[in-house]
């Protein structure tokens, strides 16, 4: 059995516009992600150095988390188009574009280091239950103000964290408990009509007195 290639469906990142995932180490070890603007080399280029863009740096405690998910959504599209899987590597991972847009848009919204664990697992799963054509979205509307590594928390980076990581515990809220609910003043119904009683199963005789009827004989 063959060992997956560390890449997501990228061959040759600098021959390709992807994404690169680099795992740095240390004490302070994170997760970079850099968009590489890979192109094929003129025939004047002696060599080439494709352009990037750092637009993500997380903790590796993070990462650890995420990326298992990530993998799996990935490897299962891969696989439904018959394509070889993935895998990261210990140090660099190429990534095909659209994959790396996603993947950027779950990290933008769980990046900061005072998002807690379990809003990190709520954030994973709001993650999958979007849409492939969604996530794009998300990361086309974020990246346009707020795409650099150092604008976490910024913009749509911070409503990416509110979205995703929304519905944990500390979240969780009864209609009922909400403040400010009520109505408006009473005003008066002009159609409302009374409904009629039931008539009664007693007769009156004429001094006006009620009677029940006889009972009947046995």
């Amino acid at each position: 059995m063959s060992t997956a290639a560390a890449n997501f469906d990228c061959a040759d990142i600098y021959q390709e516009h992807a994404y690169l995932v680099r795992l740095t180490k240390g004490r302070e070890a994170k997760v970079q992600v850099f968009e590489v603007f890979g192109r094929p080399p003129t025939e004047r280029e002696p060599q080439w150095a494709p352009e990037t863009i750092l637009r993500c740096e997380a903790a590796r405690d993070v990462w650890d988390v995420a990326a298992p998910e990530a993998r799996a959504e990935f490897n299962r599209r891969l696989k439904a188009e018959h394509k070889l899987a993935g895998r990261w590597g210990a140090d660099e991972t190429a990534v095909q574009r659209l994959f790396g847009k996603e993947l950027l848009v779950l990290l933008w919204a769980i990046e900061l280091p005072d998002v807690k664990p379990e809003e990190i697992g709520v954030a994973i799963r709001n993650w999958l239950g979007l849409k492939p054509e969604e996530r794009w979205w998300l990361y086309t509307m974020t990246a346009a103000g707020t795409g650099l590594a150092h604008q976490a928390g910024m913009g749509w980076r911070g409503a990416l964290r509110q979205a995703l990581c929304f519905g944990t515990r500390h979240d969780a809220f009864h209609l009922g408990a909400v403040t400010g609910r009520g109505t408006l003043e009473p005003r008066v119904n002009e159609r409302f009509v009374q409904p009629k009683r039931k008539a009664s199963r007693k007769k009156a005789d004429d001094t006006g007195l009620f009677f029940a009827p006889p009972l009947p004989a046995e």
